[in-house]
């Protein structure tokens, strides 16, 4: 969730990564200057990798202490990967930056020491991948600030302009056309222009089926995925309506352990916990779980993720009151692998993510092929918000049935109150749905409700059925505290409601 910081595994982690030792293809002058000075290395690394032809931020700090050892952080968020401590060698003119044990990248310097040139490689696609650092990469400086203008000049001011229309169909508009006020929408972009809301990345607003507003922000783009983080879990309940309507699962109250045959001697099997299917919809299946930060992490180096959570010990009455977690979502998703005989993604490219024309996306998952269906998805805003529409429109996507509107009814409405203290709620919180927020908003004395999904680090997708809207907004703060603090909420109570007139 955005309070809290999401330990689920990222496509590219310290555990996931080993190195091809060698350097990659590429046109750039090799020089001979003689063996490099350990501080050499020092300062501010960034390069690009490419993982099926999406651009990868890849950027390394280097420090050297008093003893002269060289040290690393790496950071990869265009996968939220962020703080990766490493190990800093220099031998000759090779660098190897490993963590711990494993080897994370090697290349050599180049260029009179401004770039190291090497490979990467990432074993959860058990390819290698070419990788250029080099030092402050002019190429960077689009996502250090909110936008440039085609001169290169930081630009502040903004003027609307209505999204250009794609090819899935999905109609455009303008925010007149649709009776919303651009005063406050550009109060709102402006806003961002001069910094002043966190790493806003996206704002996207769709009304009456027509997409309105598409703004970006900090280098990205419609076509520029994002992580969405627990909003994976609102897609899983998408997912989850399309299994059940194709007969893959026979109903909500089906007992959990039913599905997981393969863990005799786990506790919710042997013990044939009364959890039905309902319950981890709702995160409401009373299991003892600890601290949702520790419990992420326990789960993560058991290496057996499912199996982490069906050996928890019961510690209540399922279906009283919503404890969010993401092992709910874990199992979830284990449900959908052996009900259907596919993993998550392999199930929402049959039928999801087809209907909805959806080709760009990742989908994190551990060593044992277990999908991350708590946290790990990454999908492009756009993309997003058509799934937002779907919702909204019942069901329905470009006048085809894609799921049920008897699932979107049961699946958005309130079901659970939020346990007392629960990580996860907020003052805009009015319940728990299947894997979504029922929320509720107070403008100028009136009361807006909401059907939400919500994600680690400011990642937002809003579907507010009185005013026939869907509102996308992705943040980029990962687990980094900084001056300006994005809040989703206030953004929506303060700019983009007033505007829907």
């Amino acid at each position: 969730m955005d309070r809290i910081r999401h330990l689920s595994c990222s496509l590219i982690t310290a555990a996931a990564l080993s190195v091809f030792l060698g350097c990659g293809p590429g046109s750039r002058r090799e020089v001979n200057v003689g063996p490099p000075s350990a501080s050499a290395l020092v300062g501010l690394w960034q390069g690009f990798t490419y993982l099926e032809g999406q651009e990868i931020r890849v950027e390394i700090e280097i420090s050297q202490n008093s003893e002269g050892e060289l040290a690393g952080i790496a950071d990869f968020r265009d996968t939220s990967t962020l703080g990766v401590p490493l190990k800093v060698e220099l031998a000759g003119d090779t660098v190897n930056l490993s963590t711990g044990s494993s080897s994370l990248f090697e290349g050599r310097l180049i260029d009179d020491l401004r770039a190291i040139q090497g490979e990467l490689f990432v074993a959860t696609k058990d390819s290698w991948y070419s990788l250029v650092l080099e030092r402050d990469n002019d190429a960077f400086r689009r996502f250090d600030v909110p936008r440039l203008t085609e001169a290169g000049a930081v630009q502040r001011n903004y003027s609307y302009r209505p999204p250009p229309a794609a090819e899935d169909g999905w109609p455009v508009s303008t925010l007149d056309t649709e009776a919303i006020d651009e005063g406050p929408i550009t109060s709102l972009v402006e806003s961002v222009l001069r910094e002043e809301q966190g790493l806003p990345e996206a704002i996207l607003i769709a009304r009456n089926g027509k997409l309105v507003l598409e703004e970006y922000f900090y280098g990205y783009s419609r076509d520029r995925m994002h992580p969405i983080q627990s909003v994976t879990k609102s897609v899983m309940s998408l997912l989850f309506g399309i299994a059940q309507d194709r007969g893959f699962v026979v109903g909500m109250d089906e007992p959990v352990y039913t599905f997981f045959p393969e863990y005799e001697g786990k506790k919710w099997i042997d013990g044939e916990y009364p959890i039905t299917l309902a319950h981890l919809m709702t995160m409401s299946a009373a299991i003892e779980s600890g601290d949702a930060i520790e419990s992420a992490a326990a789960m993560h180096r058991s290496g057996d993720w499912i199996g982490y959570w069906l050996d928890l010990d019961q510690a209540g009455v399922p279906g009283v009151v919503a404890a969010y977690s993401s092992g709910p979502s874990i199992l979830l998703g284990g449900v959908i692998r052996n009900a259907t005989g596919k993993y998550a993604d392999e199930f929402a490219e049959e039928t999801l993510f087809a209907d909805l024309n959806v080709s760009s996306y990742r989908w994190q998952k551990a060593g044992d092929g277990t999908r991350e269906t708590g946290g790990g998805l990454t999908l492009t805003a756009y993309d997003l918000a058509k799934m937002g529409q779907l919702v909204l429109d019942k069901g329905m996507w470009n006048g085809k049935r894609v799921v049920s509107d008897t699932w979107i009814a049961e699946s958005v409405k309130r079901h659970l109150p939020l346990a007392e203290g629960a990580l996860g709620g907020s003052p805009y919180t009015t319940g728990f749905a299947y894997h979504w927020w029922n929320q509720s908003y107070e403008v100028d004395g009136m009361t807006t409700e909401a059907i939400v999904g919500r994600g680690y680090g400011g990642q937002y997708l809003g579907i507010f059925p009185t005013l026939n809207t869907v509102v996308v907004l992705n943040n980029g703060e990962w687990g980094q505290p900084r001056e300006r603090v994005f809040d989703y909420d206030v953004i929506v109570e303060k700019w983009i409601l007033p505007a829907l007139r």
